[in-house]
C-alpha cells in the first residue's frame, strides 16, 4: 500500500513538473499502477484482433502503443500496457468502473453517446455500415430489405439505425464470429457491418470468395477514443495526442500498413431518437412516458422502455417473446418427462435408450447444446441455401424451444419417475385386485397419484426451464434477455434494464408458484398424504 501511493506521488509528480499539467485522477491512476489499461475489440480485424500466438494487433493497438509511449515520458517513468477485450455491450461498463482507462475501438460518436462518455477529438477514423451478402444474392437497395433478416453484433453502432431506418430484423450475435458464422449458414440476407472491416475480411480469407459488399455505405460516423466523464486534464491530453496523430501523419501510415482508406476529420451528428407514437396511445400513457423521460433528465435513472419508442417496442417484444417460449417449451418438456417416464418401464433396450437421453443432456451444457443444434444440425435442415424460405424446424426459435425443452424433459424424466415410485404397493395391489388391467390400472390409479406426488420438484424443474429460456439469446431469438442487452447497448442504461429484467423475471416465477400452489390444493388427496 505504501510502495503503491509512494509510486502514485512519484507520477503526479512527474507529470507536473515535465508538462506542467495538473494531473487528473486517471492520470494518477496510471501512474500509481504503472499500467495503461485499453478496452478494445480484439474480433474487429484489421483494427484489433489477436495473433496466432494470442498477442493483440492491430490499427487500434498501434494507436495504445503510441499512446503509451506519451505517457510515458510526460510521467517520467516506463509504463505497460494491457488490453482489455470488450464488446459493445459493456465497453462503456468497463470505462465506468475503472476497468479501462480509455476505449479505443470503432466505437461511433454520436450526440447520443456524448452523454455517456467523454470523446477526444479529432476522431481518429470513421466508417459507415455496409452490406455484405452472398454475390448472387444482392438486394437492389437498402430500402427493399424491409421485413427480411440481417445479421450483425451486440452494441453494434448500426443496429437501431438500420432496424429503424429500413424495417429490417437484425439478428444480433454475441460477437462478430457468431454473426460471420450465421451469414454462411444461410441465415440472413446479409451481415451488416463496418465497410472496413468488410473489405479486411473479404481480402483476408478465401472462404468469403462467395461474397461481396453488395450495397453503398450508410451512416458515415467518426470513431473517436472516449474516456469517463469528469477528467478534463486526461482528455485535454488526449485531445493533444489526437492532434498531432494528424499533423504528424501517424493516421496515414497506418491507414497505409493495413489497407485502409484514408479518412477525414468528421463533426458528430445529431440524430435524436423517436419517443412513444402518440397517435392510437392512450393519454394516461402518454403521461407515464413523460413522466419517465423527466426522471430521465433529472435525476439520470434513464427507463428508456417507458418512454422511448425504439426500446418499448424492443422489451415488450422481448417479453411476449419469452412467454411464448416459456409456455410451449413447459408443455413439451413436461411431456417428454412423462413419455420417459413411462419408457422406463418398457424393454430394457427401451429403458436403456431413455438412460442415455437422460444421462447425455443433464450433464452437458445447455448452451452447448444449443449451439450445437443451431450451427450444426439446424444448419445442415437448411442447406446453407440463400434466399430460399427457412423451414419452421430450423429456424431459431424452434431450435431453441426444442434445445430448452429436451435440457429440461431430462430432468423431468427422473421427476416423473419418482413419482410413480411414490405410489404405495399396496395401491397397486389393490387396483388389481379390484380387476384393473395393465394399462387401466396405469390410466386410473397410477397415472394421478404420481402426477400429484410429482407436482412439488416438477414445479421446481419449471421454475428452472422459465430461467434457462435466456440462453436463446446467444442464438439472437428476442427474447427478453436478448432485448435488454440491444437497449443498454445503445442507451447505456445497464443498472435500470438489469433492473427490469429481473422483476419481469421475479413476476413470472410469483406466478408460476401461485398457479402450482392453488393446482396443488385443487388435486391434494385427503387419506393418501398427498
Amino acid at each position: 500500500m505504501v510502495r503503491s501511493c509512494l509510486l502514485a506521488l512519484v507520477g503526479v509528480l512527474a507529470l507536473t513538473l515535465g508538462s506542467g499539467a495538473k494531473a487528473g485522477p486517471v492520470l494518477q491512476r496510471i501512474a500509481a499502477k504503472g499500467v495503461l489499461n485499453v478496452c478494445t475489440n480484439v474480433e474487429n480485424r484489421p483494427f484489433a484482433y489477436l495473433s496466432p500466438n494470442g498477442e493483440a494487433r492491430g490499427f487500434n493497438i498501434d494507436l495504445a502503443e503510441d499512446i503509451r509511449q506519451r505517457l510515458s515520458l510526460e510521467l517520467g517513468r516506463p509504463l505497460s500496457r494491457q488490453t482489455i477485450p470488450t464488446s459493445g455491450a459493456n465497453r462503456v461498463v468497463f470505462l465506468d468502473q475503472g476497468k479501462c482507462d480509455l476505449i479505443i475501438t470503432g466505437f461511433s460518436a454520436t450526440a447520443e453517446r456524448e452523454r455517456l462518455v467523454d470523446f477526444i477529438t479529432p476522431n481518429f477514423y470513421s466508417s459507415g455500415a455496409v452490406l455484405l451478402a452472398r454475390r448472387g444474392s444482392a438486394p437492389p437497395s437498402w430500402k427493399s430489405l424491409r421485413g427480411q433478416a440481417l445479421c450483425s453484433s451486440h452494441g453494434s453502432t448500426y443496429n437501431e439505425a438500420v432496424a429503424e431506418r429500413y424495417g429490417v430484423r437484425i439478428l444480433a450475435f454475441a460477437g462478430l464470429t457468431e454473426s460471420a458464422q450465421a451469414l454462411r449458414d444461410g441465415r440472413c440476407v446479409g451481415q451488416v457491418m463496418d465497410e472496413a472491416v468488410a473489405r479486411m475480411r473479404l481480402s483476408d480469407s478465401a472462404e468469403w470468395a462467395d461474397f461481396a459488399i453488395v450495397l453503398p455505405p450508410i451512416l458515415e460516423a467518426p470513431w473517436s477514443m472516449a474516456i469517463a466523464h469528469g477528467d478534463p486534464e486526461f482528455r485535454a491530453l488526449l485531445d493533444r495526442y489526437s492532434r498531432q496523430w494528424r499533423s504528424e501523419g501517424v493516421l496515414e501510415r497506418l491507414e497505409t500498413r493495413y489497407g485502409l482508406p484514408h479518412k477525414p476529420v468528421l463533426e458528430v451528428t445529431d440524430e435524436p431518437h423517436g419517443g412513444l407514437d402518440e397517435q392510437g396511445v392512450p393519454r394516461v400513457l402518454r403521461q407515464v412516458a413523460a413522466a419517465f423521460a423527466q426522471l430521465s433528465q433529472s435525476s439520470g435513472w434513464n427507463f428508456s422502455v417507458f418512454y422511448d419508442g425504439w426500446s418499448a417496442r424492443l422489451f415488450f417484444g422481448g417479453v411476449l417473446t419469452t412467454l411464448r417460449l416459456a409456455l410451449l417449451c413447459m408443455l413439451v418438456s413436461c411431456v417428454i418427462g412423462l413419455a420417459g417416464a413411462l419408457a422406463t418401464r418398457g424393454p430394457r433396450p427401451l429403458r436403456w435408450l431413455v438412460l442415455g437421453y437422460v444421462e447425455l443432456l443433464r450433464n452437458t451444457p445447455s448452451l452447448a447444446q444449443l449451439y450445437f443444434l443451431y450451427f450444426g444440425v439446424g444448419a445442415l435442415l437448411r442447406g446453407a441455401q440463400p434466399g430460399t424460405a427457412q423451414p419452421w424446424y430450423a429456424d431459431a426459435f424452434s431450435l431453441a424451444a426444442l434445445c430448452i425443452s429436451l435440457h429440461y424433459g431430462a430432468f423431468a424424466v427422473d421427476v416423473f419417475h419418482a413419482g410413480f415410485l411414490a405410489v404405495p404397493k399396496a395401491t397397486r395391489e389393490a387396483a388389481l385386485a379390484l380387476g384393473y388391467g395393465r394399462w387401466g390400472r396405469l390410466r386410473h390409479v397410477e397415472l394421478p397419484l404420481a402426477l400429484r406426488a410429482s407436482l412439488p420438484a416438477l414445479g421446481n424443474n419449471l421454475v428452472q426451464l422459465i430461467k434457462g429460456t435466456a440462453i436463446a439469446y446467444a442464438v439472437a431469438v428476442p427474447e427478453m434477455l436478448y432485448s435488454a442487452q440491444e437497449i443498454w447497448s445503445e442507451r447505456n442504461n445497464v443498472v435500470e434494464m438489469m433492473l427490469l429484467v429481473l422483476l419481469t423475471y421475479l413476476v413470472l416465477m410469483g406466478l408460476l408458484a401461485a398457479g402450482l400452489t392453488h393446482l396443488e390444493r385443487r388435486l391434494r388427496l385427503p387419506g393418501v398424504g398427498l
